[in-house]
Parts: C-alpha cells; sequence; structure tokens
C-alpha cells in the first residue's frame, strides 16, 4: 500500500490534481503514518555507494558527485519505541543532473 500512495503521489505531481484526490492521498499516508510506517522520497538527495537504503541503478557516465534522479519505490522504515527500522530499501535512478 506504501508503494501505492508513492505512485499515486508522484503521478499527481505532475498535473494538478483536485482537492478531494489529494485529500484522499493525504489521508492515506496519515493511516500508514499511524500504523507506523515511514515513508521518505530520496529524490535530489545525493547518493554514494555506502548508502545501505537504496538500491540504484546509475545512468549515464558515474562520476564523484551522484545525485537521485527518479525514484521507482520509496525509503520505507517502520517506527518502533526504539527508533526505526528499514522495512524497504528505496529503488533508485542515479547520475549527474
Amino acid at each position: 500500500m506504501a508503494n501505492l500512495v508513492f505512485e499515486l503521489e508522484k503521478k499527481l505531481s505532475t498535473g494538478q490534481p483536485s482537492t478531494g484526490i489529494v485529500r484522499n492521498i493525504d489521508r492515506m499516508k496519515s493511516v500508514l503514518e499511524e500504523a507506523g510506517l515511514l515513508l521518505l522520497n530520496p529524490l535530489g538527495e545525493p547518493y554514494n555507494e555506502t548508502r545501505t537504503d537504496l538500491e540504484a541503478s546509475i545512468t549515464g557516465d558515474a562520476t564523484i558527485k551522484l545525485q537521485v534522479l527518479d525514484v521507482i519505490k520509496p525509503i520505507v522504515y517502520t517506527q518502533q519505541e526504539d527508533g526505526r527500522s528499514l522495512l524497504q530499501k528505496g529503488v533508485v535512478i542515479v547520475g549527474n543532473k
């Protein structure tokens, strides 16, 4: 469900969604948060090979300053009393901007 909510939000960001649709997606995100899930979108973040929360495909020439260009799946954590735990690695495409 977390991936579906992320995909809907990503698709709606390209156009002018109605307020009803945005409200419904926000409600779904609230339900996920209440269930203890945290979704993170790493779009635009710097990338290096030491990141353990991402599975990356590199596009173009690999150089030192890579960044996340596209997010296929978000990073999903579970919130627990003693901190958070990685539930799903983000699947991303990285390259030079």
